[in-house]
């Protein structure tokens, strides 16, 4: 398997994963609070890190590099991406958040094109509208509600912070490892949310995190996400992000409103109607196009 279908397969395998944590975080948000709960995922996420250096099981080698690169892209995530999508989904409906989260990897493809030179041809960008449409339809059979300016703009720009981070990825792949800048991105925002969850809860921060700890749901829940997806999934991004242009990697994304939905139909019994089912559709369609439309010069990192 060449570099190039070694990236498809992790970029696809990352957000299969991303879709499923929407499950695991709604399952630990019934003990704690999101900075309290970001705070304890990203604990046992810079545990197992460290664990993965002391082990020797991955090589962290920062000596002599700068690292204010890979702290830029801890600013964009994990920080301002998971303070402003907490707040869009705060002041937002679902579907309307279904519906935002299509721009994704629009975004992701016009700053690779502005930033990275990697444009995408007309082939793909009609794709990448097939699997917008897919999620906009999968959002329409979701929960209505009110939605504010506040929130709108809180998900756009964390959607952009998302997609500009697969730039800084990008870039930044040629001088550091898939796990160094996991390993620095995580460090950062552990540090970022225990100071938050602190601010928040003052001299009840312990008290608070031993409730929560209190309950088995939680542990599993952060377990899987500090474990899995901080550290597996994001490892898969960034390895993926090192290989294939952005715009091939982000279009995977749709990947997460399908595990997401699939996992609420398996475990909370959600129905899983034809409307679904088109959706999905859609969004494996566009998916394909856009990788089997590629350009055979297309550079590959």
């Amino acid at each position: 398997m060449n570099d190039e279908k070694k990236g498809m397969l992790a970029a696809g395998v990352a957000y299969a994963i991303f879709g499923v944590s929407y499950l695991f975080s709604k399952m630990a948000m019934n003990h704690a609070e999101p900075v309290t709960l970001l705070c304890c995922r990203f604990f046992v996420t810079v545990v197992l890190l460290n664990a993965l250096v002391l082990g020797r099981v991955m090589k962290l080698n920062l000596k002599g590099k700068s690292l204010l690169g890979p702290m830029l892209l801890g600013l964009f995530q994990p920080i301002l991406y998971f303070v402003l999508e907490n707040y869009g989904l705060k002041y937002t409906t679902t579907s309307f958040t279904g519906m935002v989260s299509s721009v994704s990897p629009v975004f992701a493809a016009i700053l690779g094109a502005v930033v990275l030179r990697e444009k995408p041809n007309i082939r793909q960008w009609l794709c990448i509208a097939v699997s917008i449409s897919g999620v906009m339809l999968v959002s329409l059979g979701t929960n209505s509600g009110e939605n504010t300016l506040l929130g709108c703009l809180c998900l756009l720009g964390a959607y952009f912070c998302g997609a500009y981070y697969s730039i800084l990825v990008r870039k930044l792949s040629k001088d550091y490892s898939s796990f160094e800048l996991t390993y620095v991105m995580f460090m950062e925002g552990f540090a970022f949310f225990a100071v938050l969850a602190f601010i928040q809860n003052g001299a009840d921060t312990g008290r608070v995190i031993l409730n929560a700890l209190g309950h088995g749901e939680f542990i599993a829940s952060v377990l899987f996400l500090g474990g899995v997806v901080s550290i597996g999934a994001f490892l898969l991004v960034n390895y993926s992000l090192a290989r294939i242009p952005v715009a091939r990697s982000a279009i995977f994304n749709c990947m997460s409103t399908l595990f997401s939905v699939l996992s609420g139909v398996i475990v909370m019994k959600d129905p899983f109607t034809w409307v679904s089912a088109a959706a999905f559709a859609l969004m494996m369609l566009g998916m394909w196009g856009v990788n089997r439309f590629a350009d055979k010069t297309e550079e590959i990192g």
